[in-house]
């Protein structure tokens, strides 16, 4: 039996871009339909890294574009989930408007609410600490049908981010 609030949930998403962009509806209720918010807001490691230390629109770079498999859960990654997919960062995300929306990066360069309702998850308001695990595809290719986890761990206020430019999620 699932606990009240724990998170279970998984989504396919193929990228073009190079990276995966999370965000909520309070975070991005004054970007405009079309606008190109890549260029304005993204474009640079400076204001990828501005963006996620406020936890409003929170980007990683994948390595590669291709179709990804991520599985959101609650909590932190357990011991068994850290062997198996060694790579991992911890961002952190400030949901406002009761969902979480994942996009591919090239979203952001023509930007449209109209989200598909198989991108969003349904979401709790509040911080979230957002670890992020992955690991080398069975075929040796980053985006070849590649799981990533994302565990989801509740906090009080929003947790004090060192990062100063994109997050990689993926080794050479």
């Amino acid at each position: 039996m699932k606990k009240q609030n724990e998170i279970s949930h998984d989504m396919d998403l193929v990228i073009d871009g190079m990276g995966i962009v999370l965000y909520s509806d309070g975070a991005v209720q004054d970007i405009e339909e079309g606008e190109d918010y890549y260029s304005k807001e993204f474009s640079s490691p400076e204001q990828v890294a501005k963006h996620i230390k406020k936890g409003d629109v929170i980007g990683f770079n994948t390595g590669s574009s291709g179709s990804y498999s991520l599985k959101f859960r609650s909590g932190y990654p357990s011991e068994a989930i850290e062997r198996e997919y060694p790579i991992s960062i911890r961002l952190a995300i400030v949901v406002q408007g009761g969902k979480l929306s994942v996009i591919d990066l090239f979203w952001l360069m023509e930007w449209s609410n109209d989200i598909p309702i198989e991108q969003q998850l349904l979401l709790e308001d509040g911080i979230y600490h957002v670890t992020i695990s992955t690991g080398m595809p069975e075929s040796g290719t980053w985006g070849d049908h590649q799981q990533i986890y994302l565990f989801l761990n509740r906090l009080l206020e929003m947790p004090e981010l060192t990062w100063t430019g994109v997050p990689q999620l993926f080794s050479v």
